[in-house]
């Protein structure tokens, strides 16, 4: 078990991601960052909604972040 440190349980809505998305260019390219001790850059997949949430699956592996995405995501 890891000794991260994580927050409080944060529950993110449809409104909250479309609002922290405004804030960028419209033609900039998201990927996912996972593994806060060496975080990883993963593409985003699919978005579909199942029992009443709505779930961004995996676009699959591109390999390490980096380093600067850990510092701003709070990961450090």
């Amino acid at each position: 078990m890891g000794r991260h440190r994580r927050g409080p349980k944060r529950e993110v809505t449809v409104a909250d991601l479309i609002a922290e998305l405004r804030r960028y260019e419209p033609g900039t390219e998201v990927r996912l960052a996972i593994q806060p001790r060496m975080p990883q850059e993963h593409g985003v997949g699919p978005v579909a909604e199942a029992d009443g949430i709505v779930w961004i699956g995996d676009g699959g592996h591109r390999g390490y972040a980096p380093d600067e995405v850990g510092d701003r995501l709070g990961w450090a």
